[in-house]
C-alpha cells in the first residue's frame, strides 16, 4: 500500500482517487473549493457513463436523474436543423451536483477528502513528497509516495504546454427565464461559434467561442457588453428574449494543448492538467475520466512494479499524444465544413490542412470471399513490443504495426491479436482462420475479427493462392 495525494476533485481527480483506493492504496483527495459549485462541461458525451461504470461510480450519477439529451439544434455549415438522438446517451448535468456525487463516491470507497483546502507547498525530499495544506485556515502536513495533479488548466505551467490548436476564449453567461430552450444549441457564426446548454435547474448556459484578440477589440466597454453583442448575432436566445443574466459574463481560456511532462516516476497529471482538447468535441469530461482510469493503472504500476517504470511512462505519454492527435484531426475536419463556405481567418486557422499519407484503396472483398479466398499476413505488418494495459498494471505485449492502423494494436474484441496471428497456418480463408481459432473464441467472434483484419489490410489475398 502506498500513500497517494490527489490535487483537485473534479471528474478526473475523484475518479482517480476512487480507483487508487479500490487498488488498495491510502488516498488523500484535496479540493480548493466547497461543493457544489458551477463548472463548465455540463453536456456529457455518451462515453462518460460507460467509463464511470468501469470505475463502479455510475450508480451515484444515475440516481441523480439528470435529463437525457433527446436531440440537438445544429446550425453549422447548413441548418438550422434538429438532430434527434434516439439512443439518448448524452446527459445534461449540473456540474456542481455531478462532481459532488463523484467526490462522495470516492470518499465511500476509502479516499480521505480535504475540502476546502489548497496546497501551499509541495516538496520531494528524495524519498517522499511532503505537502503543506491550508485546510480552511488550518495548516496541515501530509506525506505521500505519489502525487496526482488533477487541478485543471491552472495545474500546468504555460511553459510546459504544447498548443495543439488555435487560441480560443470561451465567454459564457447563465440565464434565468429561458424556459423555451429544452435542447442544446450549436451554431457557427461569422468569426465565432456558439453553444447553448439548458440545465436541470432551469437555467440556461450560453457560450461564445472566439479568438481572444478579436474579442478584446469587439464593441463594448466591458466583457459582458461584448458578450451580449455577440449573443445578439446568434439564435441562442430565440424565443427567450425576456431571460436575464444570473451574473456578469465570464471568460476562460479554451485553447487546446498537451502537457510536455504529463508523468514521472512519482507523479502524474490528469484531466486538463495533462491534456485539453478543442471544446467543439464536447467530450472534455469523458477525456478527463479516461486519463484518470488509465492514469490509475500507470500509477499502480509505478508503485508496485518498478521494473515496468519505463513501459508505464511510455504508455501514458503515448496515450495522451495519440488522443490529442485524433481530436486535432477530427476538429479540423469539423471546422472545415464551415471554412469551405465562410472564408474567414477564424475558420481557416481551425481547419488548417493536416498532412496525411494517402493509401491506395483496399481491393473489394465481399462476404462470399471470406469463405473462398485464401489470405496471408500483409508484408507491411510488423509485431513490435509495446506497453499496454493488462489487468491492474502496464505490461509489454506484441502489438500490430501497420500503415492502415491509426496506432499500435494489441487487443481487438477483447482478444490479444499477436498470438492468434503469429501461429496462423498458411493458405487459409478467413472462414477457415475463424475455425482455427475456435478453441479460443466462438466462431462468430473469430469471423468478426478475421473480417476486420481483412478490411484494414492486415490480412490480404494470398499471392497466387487458391482455396485450400
Amino acid at each position: 500500500m502506498a500513500d497517494i495525494c490527489v490535487i483537485g476533485a473534479g471528474p478526473a481527480g475523484s475518479t482517480f482517487a476512487a480507483r487508487m483506493a479500490q487498488l488498495g492504496h491510502q488516498v488523500h483527495l484535496i479540493e480548493r473549493k466547497p461543493f457544489p459549485r458551477r463548472h463548465l462541461g455540463e453536456s456529457l458525451s455518451p462515453g462518460v457513463m460507460t467509463l464511470l461504470r468501469a470505475a463502479d461510480m455510475h450508480e451515484t450519477v444515475e440516481a441523480a436523474g439528470f435529463p437525457r439529451v433527446k436531440g440537438v439544434w445544429v446550425k453549422w455549415a447548413d441548418g438550422p436543423q434538429f438532430r434527434e438522438d434516439t439512443r439518448e446517451e448524452r446527459l445534461l448535468v449540473d456540474r456542481g451536483e455531478f462532481d459532488l456525487r463523484l467526490l462522495e463516491r470516492a470518499r465511500a470507497l476509502g479516499a480521505r477528502v480535504h475540502q476546502p483546502a489548497h496546497v501551499l507547498e509541495q516538496v520531494w525530499d528524495g524519498a517522499k513528497w511532503r505537502l503543506t495544506l491550508d485546510a480552511d485556515g488550518t495548516s496541515r502536513h501530509l506525506t505521500a509516495d505519489f502525487v496526482a495533479n488533477a487541478s485543471g488548466r491552472r495545474g500546468v505551467s504555460p511553459r510546459r504546454q504544447t498548443r495543439t490548436g488555435a487560441s480560443t476564449l470561451a465567454v459564457y453567461g447563465y440565464w434565468r427565464g429561458a424556459s423555451g430552450r429544452t435542447a442544446p444549441w450549436i451554431e457557427a457564426g461569422e468569426d465565432v461559434w456558439y453553444w447553448g446548454v439548458p440545465l436541470p435547474d432551469g437555467t440556461y448556459n450560453t457560450l461564445v467561442f472566439v479568438d481572444p484578440d478579436r474579442f478584446r477589440s469587439a464593441p463594448g466597454s466591458n466583457l459582458s457588453e461584448r458578450f451580449l453583442g455577440l449573443i445578439d448575432r446568434s439564435g441562442l436566445m430565440a424565443d427567450c428574449r425576456d431571460a436575464e443574466l444570473v451574473a456578469p459574463a465570464r471568460a476562460i481560456d479554451a485553447t487546446p494543448y498537451l502537457s510536455s511532462d504529463c508523468v514521472a516516476p512519482t507523479q502524474i497529471q490528469l484531466g486538463d492538467a495533462a491534456l485539453a482538447i478543442d471544446p467543439i468535441s464536447s467530450s472534455g469530461v469523458q477525456k478527463a475520466i479516461q486519463t484518470a482510469l488509465s492514469g490509475a493503472i500507470v500509477a499502480n504500476t509505478l508503485l508496485g512494479r518498478r521494473e515496468m517504470t519505463a513501459a508505464a511512462l511510455e504508455f501514458y505519454g503515448a496515450q495522451l499524444s495519440d488522443a490529442s492527435e485524433r481530436h486535432r484531426r477530427w476538429t479540423a475536419e469539423h471546422y472545415r465544413a464551415v471554412a469551405d463556405q465562410c472564408d474567414r481567418p477564424f475558420w481557416r486557422q481551425r481547419s488548417a490542412p493536416i498532412e496525411t499519407r494517402e493509401l491506395p484503396p483496399l481491393p473489394a472483398f465481399d462476404a462470399s470471399a471470406l469463405a473462398m479466398t485464401p489470405v496471408e499476413l500483409s508484408p507491411e505488418l510488423e509485431f513490435v513490443r509495446t506497453p499496454c494495459l493488462r489487468g491492474d498494471f502496464v505490461s509489454l505485449a506484441s502489438a500490430l504495426h501497420h500503415p492502415r492502423l491509426g496506432s499500435p494494436l494489441v487487443f481487438l474484441g477483447g482478444r490479444e491479436l499477436a498470438p492468434l496471428l503469429q501461429k496462423l497456418p498458411p493458405g487459409k480463408t478467413p472462414l477457415q482462420i475463424a475455425q482455427f481459432w475456435s478453441n479460443h473464441m466462438p466462431l462468430k467472434s473469430g469471423m468478426a475479427i478475421a473480417g476486420w483484419l481483412v478490411n484494414h489490410g492486415v490480412l490480404v489475398r494470398q499471392q497466387g493462392g487458391a482455396p485450400s
